[in-house]
């Protein structure tokens, strides 16, 4: 059994802040791959995971629709 990887309060903040901007749907998706990509790493650096972090954000990221940007509460 592999030895549990411990991630400093900064990279979990990087690690969920990037998964926010991904649909619901994706973010499961996104966790699974960032945990296994630093799965059984000695060290692991904030550098590191925001590496990684947006390697595989930018895989699963899908632009939103053009109708939701119609719906600006802005206009």
């Amino acid at each position: 059994m592999s030895k549990p990887t411990v991630l400093s309060y900064t990279q979990m903040d990087t690690i969920l802040r990037l998964a926010g901007p991904l649909s619901p749907q994706d973010r499961d998706v996104y966790l699974r791959e960032v945990a296994a990509a630093l799965d059984g790493r000695e060290e692991i650096g904030d550098g590191f995971v925001a590496r990684v972090c947006a390697e595989v954000q930018r895989r699963l990221w899908h632009p939103p629709l053009e109708d939701a940007a119609d719906m600006s509460r802005w206009r």
